[in-house]
């Protein structure tokens, strides 16, 4: 849209110096819009590719979360039932975050763990199930070592037969058997 507007601006200035007469002062101001155009088309470039990366930086630096029927999860985070579909089971289990107990929320293709916080649920861990979803990045179980090192790098905590990576307080476990992700968790880390 600015690069439109740009070059109708500059047009419009070279028409308008036409029509006034042509002379070689006119030429050289239609040259130098043009220019001053061109300079700023490369300033906006610049800029919108800088805002990327500081978007791409940002995700690397911030947290892990996963996204479902259009409801992002992050672990440490509030959890909201109601804003998913109705999970096919719910169960307590002895809690491995707080004192008490945890619900756990299974959806076919993925559980959420969550725990009572006093003024709600708080999002502990999600756990992927199904094969045919995948991580915000493209991992999905199934997938080789390559694949999670492609999509997540080389900085990670080795734990057994798992890979841990950690962004701000949340972690993401996958576990690997014969070079073959068999486990994908997102975790709250306490």
């Amino acid at each position: 849209m600015k690069k439109a507007l740009v070059m109708a601006m500059t047009m419009m200035l070279a028409a308008s110096l036409v029509a006034c007469g042509s002379s070689s002062s006119s030429t050289d101001a239609t040259s130098q819009a043009i220019t001053r155009s061109e300079d700023a088309e490369e300033e906006e470039s610049e800029t919108e590719e800088e805002s990327m990366a500081e978007e791409e930086s940002t995700a690397e630096e911030g947290v892990f979360s996963f996204e479902a029927d259009g409801v992002t999860l992050t672990p440490g985070e509030a959890f909201d039932a109601s804003a998913l579909p109705d999970a096919d089971d719910v169960y307590t289990v002895p809690s491995c975050a707080v004192e008490g107990s945890d619900n756990v929320y299974n959806y076919t293709t993925f559980e959420v763990t969550a725990y009572d916080a006093g003024d709600g649920e708080v999002t502990y861990s999600i756990y992927l199930i199904d094969p045919n979803i995948t991580t915000p990045e493209g991992l999905a179980l199934g997938d080789g070592v390559d694949t999670v090192t492609e999509l997540y790098g080389d900085n990670y905590e080795e734990d057994g037969t798992a890979m841990i990576y950690t962004r701000g307080e949340t972690k993401l476990s996958i576990i690997l058997q014969n070079d073959v992700v068999v486990s994908i968790e997102y975790l709250l880390i306490l």
